[in-house]
Protein backbone atom coordinates (compact mmCIF):
# COMPACT_ATOMS: atom_id res chain seq x y z
CA UNK A 1 0.00 0.00 0.00
CA UNK A 2 1.04 3.61 -0.96
CA UNK A 3 1.08 5.21 2.58
CA UNK A 4 2.16 8.63 1.21
CA UNK A 5 -1.09 8.67 -0.83
CA UNK A 6 -3.42 6.47 1.45
CA UNK A 7 -2.56 9.76 4.34
CA UNK A 8 -3.65 12.75 1.91
CA UNK A 9 -7.50 12.01 2.63
CA UNK A 10 -6.81 12.39 6.17
CA UNK A 11 -8.20 14.98 8.27
CA UNK A 12 -9.70 16.38 11.23
CA UNK A 13 -13.40 15.22 12.29
CA UNK A 14 -15.46 16.64 14.88
CA UNK A 15 -14.11 16.82 18.00
CA UNK A 16 -10.81 16.17 16.66
CA UNK A 17 -11.23 12.93 15.80
CA UNK A 18 -9.75 11.68 12.93
CA UNK A 19 -11.30 11.33 9.79
CA UNK A 20 -10.08 9.40 6.53
CA UNK A 21 -12.03 11.58 3.49
CA UNK A 22 -14.85 13.34 3.69
CA UNK A 23 -18.48 12.33 5.22
CA UNK A 24 -22.01 13.33 4.00
CA UNK A 25 -22.94 12.88 7.30
CA UNK A 26 -21.51 16.54 8.08
CA UNK A 27 -24.11 18.03 6.09
CA UNK A 28 -26.59 20.37 7.79
CA UNK A 29 -29.16 19.24 5.30
CA UNK A 30 -31.00 15.64 6.28
CA UNK A 31 -31.57 14.84 2.38
CA UNK A 32 -28.35 16.20 1.30
CA UNK A 33 -26.39 13.82 4.13
CA UNK A 34 -29.01 10.82 2.75
CA UNK A 35 -28.01 11.73 -1.47
CA UNK A 36 -24.80 13.75 -1.21
CA UNK A 37 -22.07 11.04 -1.50
CA UNK A 38 -21.39 11.97 -5.35
CA UNK A 39 -20.51 15.46 -3.79
CA UNK A 40 -18.16 14.16 -0.94
CA UNK A 41 -16.27 12.14 -3.59
CA UNK A 42 -16.01 14.77 -5.96
CA UNK A 43 -14.51 16.78 -2.75
CA UNK A 44 -12.32 14.01 -1.72
CA UNK A 45 -11.17 13.86 -5.57
CA UNK A 46 -10.48 17.81 -5.73
CA UNK A 47 -8.65 17.42 -2.46
CA UNK A 48 -6.44 14.18 -4.25
CA UNK A 49 -5.85 15.99 -7.61
CA UNK A 50 -4.77 18.91 -5.81
CA UNK A 51 -2.04 17.09 -3.61
CA UNK A 52 -1.09 14.65 -6.51
CA UNK A 53 -0.45 17.62 -9.70
CA UNK A 54 1.54 20.38 -8.74
CA UNK A 55 0.17 22.11 -11.64
CA UNK A 56 -3.34 22.07 -10.33
CA UNK A 57 -1.65 22.77 -6.54
CA UNK A 58 -0.20 25.96 -8.35
CA UNK A 59 -3.44 27.28 -9.69
CA UNK A 60 -5.19 26.84 -6.28
CA UNK A 61 -2.71 28.24 -4.63
CA UNK A 62 -2.27 31.08 -6.60
CA UNK A 63 -6.10 32.18 -7.35
CA UNK A 64 -7.50 35.27 -5.45
CA UNK A 65 -10.91 34.02 -6.08
CA UNK A 66 -10.98 30.65 -3.93
CA UNK A 67 -11.69 31.61 -0.30
CA UNK A 68 -9.04 30.28 1.87
CA UNK A 69 -10.79 28.07 3.79
CA UNK A 70 -11.53 26.05 0.28
CA UNK A 71 -7.71 26.46 -0.10
CA UNK A 72 -7.62 24.70 3.52
CA UNK A 73 -9.52 22.14 2.41
CA UNK A 74 -7.74 21.25 -0.86
CA UNK A 75 -4.31 21.93 0.21
CA UNK A 76 -3.87 21.62 3.67
CA UNK A 77 -1.64 18.13 5.31
CA UNK A 78 -5.04 18.14 7.88
CA UNK A 79 -7.53 20.04 7.26
CA UNK A 80 -10.52 20.30 9.60
CA UNK A 81 -13.61 18.79 9.18
CA UNK A 82 -15.28 22.71 9.54
CA UNK A 83 -13.81 23.57 6.03
CA UNK A 84 -13.58 20.47 4.18
CA UNK A 85 -17.70 20.55 4.81
CA UNK A 86 -17.34 24.09 3.14
CA UNK A 87 -15.78 22.08 -0.32
CA UNK A 88 -18.30 19.42 -0.06
CA UNK A 89 -21.27 22.17 0.58
CA UNK A 90 -19.79 23.95 -2.61
CA UNK A 91 -19.66 20.92 -4.98
CA UNK A 92 -23.56 20.35 -3.70
CA UNK A 93 -24.73 23.00 -4.84
CA UNK A 94 -23.27 23.35 -8.03
CA UNK A 95 -23.56 19.64 -8.75
CA UNK A 96 -26.74 18.64 -7.14
CA UNK A 97 -28.83 15.61 -7.29
CA UNK A 98 -32.26 14.28 -8.00
CA UNK A 99 -34.23 15.68 -4.64
CA UNK A 100 -37.79 14.60 -4.11
CA UNK A 101 -39.93 18.08 -3.77
CA UNK A 102 -41.55 18.44 -0.90
CA UNK A 103 -40.51 15.09 0.69
CA UNK A 104 -36.87 16.99 0.68
CA UNK A 105 -38.34 20.01 2.80
CA UNK A 106 -40.33 17.75 4.70
CA UNK A 107 -37.22 15.63 5.74
CA UNK A 108 -34.96 18.84 6.38
CA UNK A 109 -37.13 19.67 8.83
CA UNK A 110 -37.90 16.53 10.89
CA UNK A 111 -35.22 13.95 12.84
CA UNK A 112 -32.13 13.04 10.28
CA UNK A 113 -33.32 9.38 12.24
CA UNK A 114 -36.76 9.30 11.37
CA UNK A 115 -38.11 5.86 10.50
CA UNK A 116 -40.44 7.41 7.41
CA UNK A 117 -37.41 8.27 5.57
CA UNK A 118 -35.71 4.80 6.05
CA UNK A 119 -38.31 3.78 3.68
CA UNK A 120 -39.28 6.64 1.60
CA UNK A 121 -36.21 8.41 -0.18
CA UNK A 122 -35.88 12.54 -0.29
CA UNK A 123 -33.62 12.32 -3.01
CA UNK A 124 -32.48 9.66 -5.88
CA UNK A 125 -28.96 10.77 -5.54
CA UNK A 126 -26.50 11.80 -8.26
CA UNK A 127 -26.16 9.75 -12.17
CA UNK A 128 -22.32 9.42 -13.66
CA UNK A 129 -23.66 12.10 -16.21
CA UNK A 130 -24.72 14.81 -13.30
CA UNK A 131 -21.48 14.44 -11.44
CA UNK A 132 -18.94 14.82 -14.72
CA UNK A 133 -21.05 17.86 -15.43
CA UNK A 134 -21.14 19.58 -11.89
CA UNK A 135 -17.37 18.54 -10.76
CA UNK A 136 -16.49 20.59 -13.86
CA UNK A 137 -18.56 23.37 -13.55
CA UNK A 138 -17.51 23.59 -9.95
CA UNK A 139 -13.85 24.02 -10.42
CA UNK A 140 -14.88 26.86 -13.57
CA UNK A 141 -16.32 29.11 -10.78
CA UNK A 142 -12.60 29.58 -9.88
CA UNK A 143 -11.22 29.59 -12.80
CA UNK A 144 -9.71 26.16 -12.60
CA UNK A 145 -10.02 23.87 -15.51
CA UNK A 146 -10.26 20.17 -15.29
CA UNK A 147 -11.65 17.11 -17.03
CA UNK A 148 -13.04 13.66 -16.31
CA UNK A 149 -11.50 10.52 -17.49
CA UNK A 150 -14.05 7.64 -16.90
CA UNK A 151 -14.94 3.57 -17.74
CA UNK A 152 -18.21 2.21 -17.99
CA UNK A 153 -18.47 -1.31 -15.65
CA UNK A 154 -21.05 -2.92 -16.69
CA UNK A 155 -19.78 -5.98 -17.79
CA UNK A 156 -16.23 -4.11 -17.61
CA UNK A 157 -13.10 -7.22 -16.99
CA UNK A 158 -11.16 -7.20 -13.73
CA UNK A 159 -8.02 -6.35 -15.57
CA UNK A 160 -9.69 -3.35 -17.54
CA UNK A 161 -11.08 -1.89 -14.08
CA UNK A 162 -7.54 -2.30 -12.38
CA UNK A 163 -5.72 -0.67 -15.00
CA UNK A 164 -8.05 2.36 -15.17
CA UNK A 165 -7.65 2.20 -11.40
CA UNK A 166 -4.03 2.30 -11.26
CA UNK A 167 -3.64 5.06 -14.17
CA UNK A 168 -6.25 6.92 -11.96
CA UNK A 169 -4.42 6.92 -8.82
CA UNK A 170 -1.02 7.60 -10.74
CA UNK A 171 -2.67 11.05 -12.12
CA UNK A 172 -4.85 12.12 -9.77
CA UNK A 173 -4.14 10.23 -6.69
CA UNK A 174 -8.17 8.79 -6.91
CA UNK A 175 -10.70 7.27 -8.50
CA UNK A 176 -14.55 7.97 -7.95
CA UNK A 177 -16.23 4.89 -8.02
CA UNK A 178 -20.48 4.52 -8.83
CA UNK A 179 -21.77 1.40 -7.77
CA UNK A 180 -25.15 1.17 -9.23
CA UNK A 181 -27.67 -0.95 -8.80
CA UNK A 182 -25.08 -4.03 -8.72
CA UNK A 183 -24.24 -4.71 -4.96
CA UNK A 184 -21.07 -5.65 -3.63
CA UNK A 185 -19.55 -5.94 0.40
CA UNK A 186 -17.57 -3.69 1.49
CA UNK A 187 -15.50 -3.66 4.89
CA UNK A 188 -15.25 -0.70 6.64
CA UNK A 189 -12.70 0.19 9.80
CA UNK A 190 -12.67 3.24 12.68
CA UNK A 191 -11.76 6.61 10.91
CA UNK A 192 -8.02 6.28 13.11
CA UNK A 193 -7.05 2.71 11.84
CA UNK A 194 -3.89 2.83 11.11
CA UNK A 195 -3.71 2.59 7.62
CA UNK A 196 0.17 2.18 7.55
CA UNK A 197 -0.55 -1.35 9.50
CA UNK A 198 -3.26 -4.12 8.55
CA UNK A 199 -6.78 -2.62 8.98
CA UNK A 200 -8.38 -5.00 11.33
CA UNK A 201 -11.71 -5.54 12.83
CA UNK A 202 -14.23 -3.84 10.62
CA UNK A 203 -17.97 -4.16 9.76
CA UNK A 204 -18.97 -5.33 6.55
CA UNK A 205 -21.40 -2.89 4.75
CA UNK A 206 -23.08 -3.32 1.70
CA UNK A 207 -22.50 -1.33 -1.71
CA UNK A 208 -25.91 -0.33 -3.65
CA UNK A 209 -26.56 3.01 -5.55
CA UNK A 210 -23.69 4.82 -3.93
CA UNK A 211 -20.54 7.18 -4.76
CA UNK A 212 -17.40 6.32 -3.03
CA UNK A 213 -13.40 7.30 -3.33
CA UNK A 214 -11.00 4.37 -4.40
CA UNK A 215 -7.29 5.79 -2.88
CA UNK A 216 -5.32 2.70 -3.39
CA UNK A 217 -5.03 -1.01 -5.03
CA UNK A 218 -3.12 -3.53 -3.90
CA UNK A 219 -3.02 -6.61 -5.43
CA UNK A 220 -6.94 -7.63 -5.86
CA UNK A 221 -7.90 -4.97 -2.51
CA UNK A 222 -9.45 -2.23 -3.03
CA UNK A 223 -8.61 0.74 -0.43
CA UNK A 224 -11.70 3.26 -0.62
CA UNK A 225 -13.00 5.75 1.73
CA UNK A 226 -16.93 6.46 2.92
CA UNK A 227 -18.50 7.89 5.41
CA UNK A 228 -15.29 9.53 6.32
CA UNK A 229 -14.13 5.77 7.38
CA UNK A 230 -11.34 3.94 5.47
CA UNK A 231 -12.43 0.48 4.09
CA UNK A 232 -11.38 -2.35 1.28
CA UNK A 233 -13.64 -3.95 -1.34
CA UNK A 234 -12.50 -7.17 -2.65
CA UNK A 235 -11.67 -6.63 -6.98
CA UNK A 236 -13.09 -9.75 -7.54
CA UNK A 237 -16.30 -9.93 -6.30
CA UNK A 238 -16.61 -6.05 -7.05
CA UNK A 239 -16.32 -7.56 -10.80
CA UNK A 240 -18.51 -10.08 -10.41
CA UNK A 241 -21.18 -7.47 -9.81
CA UNK A 242 -20.58 -6.09 -12.80
CA UNK A 243 -21.58 -8.80 -14.73
CA UNK A 244 -25.23 -7.90 -14.73
CA UNK A 245 -27.64 -5.14 -16.47
CA UNK A 246 -27.62 -3.73 -13.00
CA UNK A 247 -24.12 -2.11 -13.34
CA UNK A 248 -25.51 -0.47 -15.87
CA UNK A 249 -24.58 2.75 -14.89
CA UNK A 250 -21.69 1.74 -12.74
CA UNK A 251 -18.57 4.00 -13.54
CA UNK A 252 -15.13 4.95 -12.53
CA UNK A 253 -14.19 8.47 -13.03
CA UNK A 254 -11.17 10.52 -12.11
CA UNK A 255 -10.21 14.22 -12.66
CA UNK A 256 -7.07 15.51 -14.66
CA UNK A 257 -6.38 19.30 -15.16
CA UNK A 258 -6.80 20.65 -18.88
CA UNK A 259 -7.74 23.52 -20.95
CA UNK A 260 -11.15 25.20 -20.88
CA UNK A 261 -11.88 23.64 -24.61
CA UNK A 262 -10.99 19.99 -23.38
CA UNK A 263 -13.22 20.64 -19.92
CA UNK A 264 -15.77 21.49 -22.34
CA UNK A 265 -15.66 19.05 -24.83
CA UNK A 266 -15.58 16.33 -21.76
CA UNK A 267 -19.42 17.96 -20.50
CA UNK A 268 -20.62 17.92 -23.34
CA UNK A 269 -19.63 14.24 -24.12
CA UNK A 270 -20.43 13.40 -20.77
CA UNK A 271 -23.90 11.28 -21.84
CA UNK A 272 -21.69 8.76 -23.87
CA UNK A 273 -21.01 7.57 -20.36
CA UNK A 274 -24.35 6.67 -19.86
CA UNK A 275 -24.82 5.75 -23.15
CA UNK A 276 -21.86 3.34 -23.30
CA UNK A 277 -22.94 1.55 -19.84
CA UNK A 278 -26.63 0.95 -21.47
CA UNK A 279 -24.84 -0.53 -24.88
CA UNK A 280 -22.80 -2.68 -22.43
CA UNK A 281 -25.74 -4.19 -20.50
CA UNK A 282 -27.43 -4.84 -23.41
CA UNK A 283 -24.73 -6.82 -25.51
CA UNK A 284 -23.56 -7.91 -22.02
CA UNK A 285 -19.94 -7.35 -23.14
Amino acid sequence: MNISRAKQLQMQGPDRKPCYGGNQLWFSSNTRAAGGCGSVAGANALRSLARTSTQFLKEIRSSKTIPSQIKDALCSEAPGHENFSLLMTGVYETMGSFEIFPLNRIYDRMERSSKVFSKIKSTFGLSNVGFIIGIIRFARKFSLDISVRALPLAFCSKEEARRFIMEGLKNSGAVVMLTCRNKHNARLFNSNANLADKLIDGTDTMIKGHFVTITDIDMDRLLITTWGRPGVVDLNELAGSWKSIRAYEASLLYLVPSTRRESTSCMLKAWQLFAAGIGHSIIRR
